[in-house]
């Protein structure tokens, strides 16, 4: 089955991924003061896919694109934001 994006989420440098319906939402903010990550560390946004694989946002709007996911035009094309995709 191909990648299908599900929801945000922030790669950390020390190898949390923390994941949330949009970017630092309230349940990642509860997930990074369980696992013990600041916000202010080093991390990367992006997305992942039903299997759990982490996108960098240019590589997400290429998976969202392709499933045709994309619902709105919010931020420059190319460079996915989750208000694109609800």
């Amino acid at each position: 089955m191909e990648p299908r994006i599900v929801c945000a989420a922030n790669r950390f440098e020390n190898g949390p991924i923390l994941i949330g319906a949009r970017h630092f939402d309230q349940h990642m903010h509860i997930q990074a003061n369980y696992m013990g990550v600041k916000g202010s560390e080093p991390h990367e946004q992006g997305f992942i896919d039903q299997y759990g694989k982490f996108y960098n946002r240019e590589e997400a709007w290429e998976i969202a694109k392709k499933n045709g996911q994309i619902i709105r035009d919010v931020s420059s094309p190319g460079s996915l934001f989750s208000e694109n995709l609800y």
